[in-house]
This record gives C-alpha cells, sequence and structure tokens, in this order.
C-alpha cells in the first residue's frame, strides 16, 4: 500500500497540466493537415512517470524479491565459504558435503529467481526487458558453475584444488547475479534489502 502513495500523488499533480492540453489549437484554428491533428510529443517526464507505473512492483512481488535476494546472498557465502576450505583439504567426504551444499543453495537461489520472473506482468516484462535479458545472462553463468560442480560429484572426480577454483568462479558469477537482481528490484520500486 505504502509504494501506491506516491503514484497516486503523482497521479494527482498531473492531471491537472493534461486537462488545459486537451483544449489547446481547437477552436477555429486552421492547420495545413487536411483536417488531422497530430499528437504533440510525449513530454520527457509523463514518459518516465507511464513507465514507472508500469514496472512497479506489487506487495508480493517485494516479499518475493526479497526471498530471491536471500537465497542468492546465501549461495554467494556458500561459494565464499568453500573457498576457505584451502586447497590442502584432503577428506573426501567433507568435500564432497560441502559441493553438495553449495549445489543446493544454489539450486535454491535459481529456483526463487523463476518463482520471481514468473510473477512479473506482460508490462513489466516489456518495461524491463533489458534488464530481465542480463539477468537471463549472469543466470547462465551460475548454471554453468553449478553444472560443473555437479559433473565432477557425479564423476567421483573431486578435489579440493578444483572445488576451491570452481567455488570462486561461481563465487563471481553469484555477485554479478545478485547485482543484476538488485538493478531490476530498483527499477521496480523495490528497495533494497
Amino acid at each position: 500500500m505504502r509504494h501506491c502513495r506516491p503514484v497516486i500523488a503523482l497521479l494527482f499533480l498531473l492531471f491537472p497540466l493534461a486537462v488545459p492540453a486537451q483544449y489547446g489549437g481547437r477552436h477555429g484554428a486552421s492547420t495545413n493537415t487536411g483536417g488531422k491533428t497530430t499528437a504533440p510529443p510525449e513530454d520527457p517526464d509523463t514518459a518516465t512517470f507511464k513507465h514507472a507505473v508500469a514496472v512497479q512492483a506489487s506487495e508480493e512481488q517485494a516479499g518475493q524479491f526479497h526471498r530471491m535476494i536471500t537465497s542468492t546472498e546465501a549461495a554467494r557465502q556458500q561459494a565464499h565459504d568453500v573457498q576457505n576450505l584451502g586447497a590442502n583439504a584432503s577428506d573426501s567426504v567433507a568435500l564432497t558435503h560441502q559441493a553438495t551444499v553449495l549445489q543446493s543453495s544454489v539450486e535454491e537461489a535459481q529456483s526463487e529467481n523463476r518463482t520471481f520472473r514468473q510473477s512479473l506482468s506482460d508490462s513489466q516484462e516489456a518495461g524491463l526487458k533489458k534488464l530481465t535479458k542480463k539477468l537471463t545472462q549472469s543466470n547462465a553463468a551460475v548454471s554453468k558453475g553449478a553444472k560443473a560442480i555437479s559433473q565432477q560429484l557425479q564423476q567421483g572426480t573431486l578435489t579440493s584444488e578444483w572445488l576451491v577454483n570452481a567455488a570462486a568462479n561461481l563465487e563471481k558469477a553469484l555477485v554479478a547475479f545478485r547485482s543484476d537482481q538488485l538493478n531490476l528490484g530498483k527499477q521496480m520500486g523495490i528497495p533494497s534489502p
């Protein structure tokens, strides 16, 4: 509800300005357009306002956004923690456990991202096309890193040195992923956590 107040206030401010504009030039003024009138160019402030309204997040979307950001940050923290194991860790059970936990946290982050993306309306998708495309690309980088870890787990060839390097790459991808998520939220009027 608190997100709607600024929008409503702005509508009241802009409405009186739009009313006189409707009557301009229509009182017998002759035009050389064969009776056709052309619409005046749209004011940039009005266009910005319309865009903001079209992409504004609902309260439900804001809640889902915060869950998505939290899960992405948890996955990033898990990738960071795996790097702290060091390349000399030799306990294969502990390595496998850490890799599995990392893989699960990444899957959770991607699931929350999908849920949020599915909540976007058609007008939000259209208005946020560049940002959602960038988010899709950063998600693909995260998927690539998670897939590499999954393959090593399935093959049973996981080494501590390899896992530390893979976790470092995955952390970088998750940082970019989170940044793209925050940029999307900002455009939707969702305050950063």
